[in-house]
């Protein structure tokens, strides 16, 4: 987990969605930011150009890099990671920290600003294959991020929240409350630190390599689960 002053000289990259998103933060952490509608492959690297530019910056300068690892775009995903790992590579970012954070993390400030009275629910994105990605909230607890199948999403009796910028695939007969996935209002907030992990090698989420989730909805007592 990252401390506040770490976001100081922070380059932050989210490209999980339709929407790319890049932040960077000043010397006392104020941040700056560009968004585009337009493809990551083509948008990220010139945002991240313009934003060094109104800084008078150098990458040299910076101290740190934040990216979204997913769950998410995967070719968005790629682009961010491509460019931090080749940075390394060409030594542009040497000795700088490498840090991560789930674009589901995310979600759960939009839902927090959009929905404060709402304290138990569940933000999703479509995983494919008839499955979700799902972070569970609960008060003040935070869930780790499962893949969890559609019988279970639609048998869940607590919201749920999603996001217009991510694909939906599946056929669901759940309700799912969709917001605009807009990082930017949570890059700037005192909780984003919070969301950090180091991850040195820019690695992206995999969800995939786990096992299902043995998710259980809340609809479900213990007498039906024996059963």
């Amino acid at each position: 987990m990252a401390r506040p002053h770490d976001l100081q000289r922070m380059l932050a990259i989210d490209t999980s969605s339709r929407r790319a998103c890049v932040g960077l933060f000043d010397e006392k952490g104020a941040l700056m930011y560009r968004t585009s509608e337009e493809d990551a492959s083509l948008s990220l690297f010139p945002l991240i150009k313009h934003l060094l530019k109104e800084f008078d910056w150098q990458l040299s300068d910076i101290n740190s890099i934040a990216f979204c690892q997913g769950p998410g775009s995967m070719l968005g995903i790629r682009t961010a990671i491509m460019g931090i790992r080749t940075w390394q590579g060409a030594k542009l970012i040497e000795g700088k920290q490498i840090y991560s954070f789930s674009s589901l993390a995310i979600g759960t400030e939009l839902v927090r600003h959009s929905s404060p009275s709402e304290k138990t629910y569940l933000v999703i994105t479509d995983a494919r294959r008839n499955s979700w990605n799902a972070l569970k909230v609960e008060g003040a607890s935070i869930g780790p991020v499962q893949i969890i199948d559609n019988a279970a999403i639609e048998a869940e009796t607590i919201p749920l929240f999603s996001f217009n910028e991510f694909p939906t695939w599946t056929r669901t007969q759940a309700h799912i409350q969709c917001l605009s996935y807009r990082p930017e209002n949570v890059l700037s907030s005192s909780r984003f630190s919070l969301f950090l992990e180091k991850n040195p090698d820019a690695n992206p989420m995999d969800l995939r390599s786990m096992e299902f989730a043995k998710w259980i909805p809340a609809a479900r007592t213990a007498d039906q689960i024996k059963s």
